[in-house]
């Protein structure tokens, strides 16, 4: 089972733009380096995806804590920051 904790996760607006930027930390607990792990999110107003993508972290050492930015470009430009009700982080995979 691989443990990787995700902390601090926040999203925020990109300067004054439409567009999104997560934030967050995370914790390699598994026991094992992973040269990659494929993270995704999924953004929902109310309870319909609006954003649902990948994205990569490189080099996490067993023990390690790495913090990420991802900017999400996906939001249609009548949907903000505003809109969004909850969103989901998950380990997609790891390499």
């Amino acid at each position: 089972m691989r443990s990787l904790i995700y902390r601090n996760v926040k999203i925020e607006r990109y300067k004054s733009s439409n567009q999104l930027l997560l934030k967050g930390e995370i914790a390699n607990e598994a026991g094992k380096y992973y040269t990659t792990v494929a993270v995704r999110v999924i953004l929902f107003i109310r309870n319909i995806i609006v954003v649902n993508e990948v994205f990569l972290i490189n080099d996490l050492p067993n023990g390690s804590t790495k913090v990420f930015e991802r900017h999400i470009y996906d939001l249609t430009p009548a949907d903000s920051i505003n809109d969004i009700t909850r969103y989901e982080v998950f380990t997609e995979n790891c390499y």
